[in-house]
């Protein structure tokens, strides 16, 4: 489940246009480092979810600009 703060900050980033991929990098950027917000149990689950998702669009991302 994500917080208020972070459904707003990826609504933005969606309207500003950015790639999906930055958006998730910069969602599980954001994630990892909020120590006030997010148990640090959920955070580090969070996290690990987001970079499952990351890491195969990041590797597609590096094999294309070859």
């Amino acid at each position: 489940m994500i917080t208020p703060q972070e459904e707003t900050m990826i609504k933005a980033l969606r309207e500003a246009g950015f790639p999906p991929l930055y958006v998730l990098i910069r969602v599980r950027n954001d994630i990892a480092n909020d120590a006030g917000n997010i148990a640090l149990d959920q955070r580090d689950g969070i996290v690990n979810t987001l970079e499952k998702y990351i890491g195969p669009l990041w590797e597609d991302y590096h094999a294309h600009k070859k």
